[in-house]
């Protein structure tokens, strides 16, 4: 039988470390990585580069359009999405690292850009375009669920799109005024 007092401290020992474990929620000034642990291996994988900070974040999920300039939402949200790292590439660019329930917001020239992610050894690419003062929203979909087909590229409803953003994590934030060579 386990006595009292052995029972308190190794309940309070347990917390502590999951205190350790577990990374607080972001401040206003804050600027770090965005990082997910997986359930069954218990791997930790991060964002590449740190995400904006909270007043940034709370900008950007107002979900408005940027005057002079296309305005394009990334939302990775699938309830099935495994703790996988996708990186999603704008105009043949710099790549972003994603990660499941993250969010991108891109300002870009007017025009048609590409963007792309590699899955399965296959690219996946999709085109979206738009005028000065647009917002568009694109959806990074899929798992990697053996009987799903993976991830791809899904249009999004734009009510729907930013139902599920809200509850995502902004992980970049980027503009873009001349348009990237293709």
């Amino acid at each position: 039988m386990i006595s009292r007092r052995k029972f308190v401290f190794g309940a309070g020992a347990a917390t502590a470390l999951t205190g350790c474990a577990s990374a607080p929620e972001p401040r206003a000034g804050d600027s770090r990585t965005y990082c997910m642990t997986t359930p069954r291996t218990r791997r930790t994988v991060c964002t590449p580069e740190p995400v904006p900070n909270a007043a940034t974040e709370a900008d950007a999920k107002r979900f408005e359009a940027t005057p002079g300039v296309l305005t394009v939402y990334v939302v990775r949200s699938a309830w099935a999405d495994a703790v996988r790292p996708l990186a999603v590439v704008v105009d043949g660019g710099t790549p972003i690292g994603t990660l499941p329930r993250s969010l991108i917001r891109l300002r870009l020239a007017p025009g048609t850009h590409r963007f792309a992610f590699e899955w399965d050894g296959r690219l996946q690419a999709v085109d979206v375009s738009g005028e000065a003062g647009d917002l568009r929203f694109i959806e990074l979909a899929g798992s990697s669920v053996p009987l799903d087909r993976g991830y791809h590229w899904s249009d999004a409803d734009p009510a729907g799109a930013k139902l599920r953003a809200r509850s995502t994590r902004l992980i970049a934030d980027a503009q873009w005024t001349t348009s990237a060579p293709r």
